[in-house]
């Protein structure tokens, strides 16, 4: 699994907005606030500058609209948080979810976790602890394509560790990072050998297409 992530700080401005499709074009324009026009944006330099798309037509959505290469030649999904997105790839079905780690709200907890979680939770007591919780939650919603049609309180992801992880009638497993107050967790089909973080610059991003 290779994990791509960049900032939005430079794209406050929108530079680059010409190079994503047309389709995406309009969904950046459509919000009100300059921060999520900037992530919608680097998400769109992210896959022309890994992926190669450059066209609408490049694109697939499942039945619960997540995204997928019409030539299948790699799978991705892609998710943004405060100054960050990140774009996972792997030769597997993937999910990913970023988050900027915040004070936590109990009452999400209760409603979202499971009574293990809720125990683990509470011998933690951090906020990266629910941080981790729910991008491995979110991860495995995205991976298996049904996003909150799957109840993020029907499955448990303890233990926090790279082992198997049986849900929604498959095995998945998950892996995260923690970068510049962020959590970051993946999660994969298949056991990934490696998991491999890549920062992309404005420069590779604007200039340099990198391309699978």
């Amino acid at each position: 699994m290779r994990l791509y992530i960049s900032g939005i700080q430079p794209f406050m401005n929108l530079q680059g907005l010409e190079l994503v499709t047309n389709a995406r074009r309009k969904r950046i324009q459509a919000y009100v606030q300059t921060a999520d026009k900037a992530r919608c944006l680097v998400a769109g330099l992210l896959l022309r500058n890994v992926c190669g798309v450059t066209d609408d037509e490049q694109l697939m959505n499942g039945a619960n609209g997540k995204q997928y290469l019409k030539n299948g030649s790699i799978c991705f999904n892609i998710s943004h948080s405060g100054d960050y997105v990140v774009l996972a790839t792997a030769d597997c079905e993937v999910g990913v979810d970023i988050e900027k780690i915040a004070p936590y709200s109990g009452a999400v907890a209760a409603r979202c976790f499971t009574e293990r979680e809720l125990e683990w939770l509470q011998t933690q007591k951090t906020d990266e602890a629910f941080c981790r919780l729910w991008t491995a939650k979110e991860s495995i919603m995205k991976a298996t394509g049904l996003g909150f049609s799957l109840s993020p309180e029907t499955f448990c992801v303890l233990p926090m560790d790279a082992s198997a992880h049986f849900i929604a009638g498959e095995t998945w497993f998950l892996d995260w990072l923690i970068y510049d107050s962020h959590v970051i967790c993946g999660a994969t089909h298949r056991k990934p050998e490696t998991t491999e973080k890549i920062i992309l610059d404005t420069y590779d991003l604007l200039v340099k297409p990198n391309k699978l």
